[in-house]
């Protein structure tokens, strides 16, 4: 097997391991070292990692980024450190809990826009600290609020007291936990999520996703390069054109100013170039003279697929 570990790998995540330790074993695995996610999952959540390798590395703030789609459960009646049950509970509410009727009004009102407070349990920096990492040492730091899309929180009653399913859809840099936690605090009695699963992101699904590690399953799940989707218009150059592209200089350009996909007459994607007054400079250039690191038998570490929906 000879495989070219450059494009856009889609990862089911299982439960467990952080995103970096995902990242970490496909370099392992494809002896790929240029990879890195498009966006984390908490450890103990599942489904769709982006990964870029190679040279789309270099697209990464230019790929699909929204809506994120997830599917899971939470639970009323409980807090927690991490607005999850991976810490203890913290607080218990005592005395029933609200109708389901109350829950579903209540979960509506959080469709829209509108600003988030981030778990203190999260990646997010704040003075340069991540917010994790203060609060493992008892360090308290508050992190602004941040404008947050919902396009939608479908919740439907478990089978157990308490347990709720979801489904929302949401802009980037939206915190299920946080979510559920507001719910939780607007109903009076708490609230924590029981499990995550992200089944999308834009265009990407995580049943085109690899469950593991094995090479002939990463194979599968790979975008080429020149397939991968990105958020921009794009613009076709002649062969002289594309040639001075590459080489740094600017070309004349019809395209609305701002950000542009630049290709090829065949198609491939040479890299991001930028408009403006009618002029086409380049900002991103794809090296496509070398070939990425190669595969030569490797021995794959495995990681086990959650499959299963929530």
């Amino acid at each position: 097997m000879s495989t070219a570990w450059e494009g856009m790998l889609l990862v089911d995540k299982p439960a467990g391991p952080t995103s970096h330790d995902v990242v970490a074993a496909i370099r392992r695995a494809t002896g790929q070292s240029r990879a890195g996610h498009t966006g984390t999952l908490d450890p103990p959540a599942t489904g769709l990692l982006v990964l870029l390798l190679g040279a789309a590395t270099r697209l990464a703030a230019y790929v699909p980024a929204a809506p994120k789609v997830y599917a899971g459960t939470f639970r009323l009646g409980i807090t927690t450190l991490t607005d999850d049950l991976s810490e203890p509970v913290t607080a218990q509410h005592q005395g029933p809990l609200p109708p389901d009727g109350c829950v579903r009004e209540e979960a509506a009102r959080f469709v829209g826009s509108g600003r988030q407070i981030p778990p203190s349990i999260s990646a997010r920096h704040v003075a340069g600290r991540r917010l994790y990492r203060a609060a493992r040492k008892g360090v308290r730091l508050d992190a602004p609020d941040s404008a947050i899309h919902v396009e939608r929180f479908d919740v439907e009653p478990g089978e157990d007291a308490g347990s709720w399913r979801f489904e929302a859809s949401v802009s980037t840099g939206t915190y299920i936990r946080a979510i559920v936690r507001d719910l939780g605090a607007a109903l009076g009695c708490g609230a924590a999520v029981a499990s995550l699963r992200r089944t999308r992101i834009g265009p990407l699904d995580v049943g085109s996703a690899a469950g593991t590690i094995r090479l002939e399953e990463l194979e599968a799940a790979m975008v080429p390069l020149d397939a991968i989707p990105l958020d921009l218009p794009s613009t076709v150059l002649s062969a002289d054109h594309s040639r001075g592209f590459v080489h740094g200089r600017t070309a004349d350009t019809d395209r609305p100013d701002g950000p542009v996909a630049v290709r090829d007459a065949e198609g491939a994607l040479l890299g991001i170039g930028e408009a403006a007054a009618r002029r086409l400079a380049p900002r991103v250039v794809l090296d496509r003279s070398t070939p990425a690191a190669l595969v030569a038998g490797r021995r794959a570490a495995v990681i086990t697929s959650t499959r299963s929906s929530s």
